[in-house]
């Protein structure tokens, strides 16, 4: 049994031009690939009969081996049509993590939104499970204690003994 290669590559006067099969390896997949090689040559891609001419001359300094040149872009046009592949199946996915992302660097909502929104809709927002909230008077009655702290200032107030200290509930 005979493996043919899906890309076939001929190097003339410095050029390496590769030929790729379009309905194996779709054109972005090949143009993700070029990208890869764009530090260390110039790529132009054109299309002939069905197939992908990707011709790669080497920068000024870079000498470049046709068959590397070949394998190395064969595996990089396989490697980004495998994730244009992944992309395609988990695009609903990837479109929920980047919509929540987006959404919680809005912020929480402004002192306006909240005026304007219902106490139903803020759901818990309000809820006080510690009575953090709670005034002192709600919280200890009125006038509980401000009877014993005046009559402290005055029968000498604050005096050798320091601050009057009020009594613990």
């Amino acid at each position: 049994m005979t493996q043919e290669s899906q890309v076939r590559a001929e190097a003339v006067d410095g050029t390496v031009t590769l030929s790729f099969e379009e309905s194996i390896y779709p054109k972005d997949a090949v143009f993700g690939a070029a990208y890869v090689l764009l530090d260390r040559a110039f790529v132009h891609v054109d299309r002939k009969e069905g197939r992908l001419l990707v011709s790669v001359r080497p920068k000024p300094g870079i000498g470049l081996d046709a068959s590397l040149v070949a394998g190395e872009f064969e595996n990089e046009a396989l490697a980004q049509a495998w994730r244009r592949e992944i992309l395609s199946e988990n695009r609903a996915l990837i479109e929920g993590v980047t919509t929540r992302a987006l959404g919680g660097a809005a912020g929480p909502p402004g002192l306006d939104d909240l005026l304007d929104a219902s106490v139903g809709e803020l759901g818990d927002a309000f809820d006080d499970p510690l009575g953090i909230a709670v005034s002192w008077e709600e919280k200890y009655g009125k006038g509980q204690g401000q009877g014993e702290a005046s009559g402290a200032v005055e029968s000498g107030g604050a005096g050798a003994e320091g601050p009057a200290k009020e009594p613990k509930p």
